[in-house]
């Protein structure tokens, strides 16, 4: 049997809510860079505040959507390379928010400039950068012991 079958949890509408829970972060993140667009201008000099979220968030929407459609049908063995390209485009935003909008943000406001709203920002970041991978991580962590034991079986 050279296909594999789709995951109980992700079919029709249990599906799109596992989806939706892990594209709101990645919104919020998108949000701030065009928030930060507008703040800062166009400026390349801006760049981690600015471009990173809005084209960081783009791939990891499409990352997020084609890995998702992907394991929701029925799909061929030889696709599993491609589902671990697409399942990185998530994990590396979510680093990104965690280090540099959440960590990097919090060492900025003890050691640059001692700022509370600085270091509750950072924090905010941080959360939502683990909540985004930690939902994505449970969405493949569904697929895999699906996929166990559809080989098992």
């Amino acid at each position: 049997m050279d296909s594999i079958t789709v995951a109980p949890e992700l079919r029709g509408t249990k599906g799109d809510i596992v989806a939706a829970r892990i594209e709101v972060p990645i919104l919020v993140v998108v949000i701030y860079g065009v928030v930060g667009f507008i703040r800062r201008g166009w400026s390349i000099d801006h760049y981690f505040y600015t471009y990173a979220p809005v084209l960081g968030g783009v791939a990891a929407s499409v990352g997020l959507f084609t890995y998702f459609f992907l394991v929701s049908v029925d799909r061929k063995q030889s696709r599993k390379t491609l589902l671990s390209l697409l399942g990185l485009l998530p994990y590396l935003y979510s680093l990104y928010v965690i280090g540099f909008l959440g960590l990097y943000t919090i060492f900025e406001g003890v050691v640059g400039v001692f700022s509370l709203w600085s270091m509750i920002g950072g924090v905010f970041w941080v959360f939502l950068g683990f909540h985004l991978s930690y939902r994505f991580y449970l969405m493949t962590e569904i697929v895999r012991k699906h996929d166990e034991e559809s080989d098992v079986g």
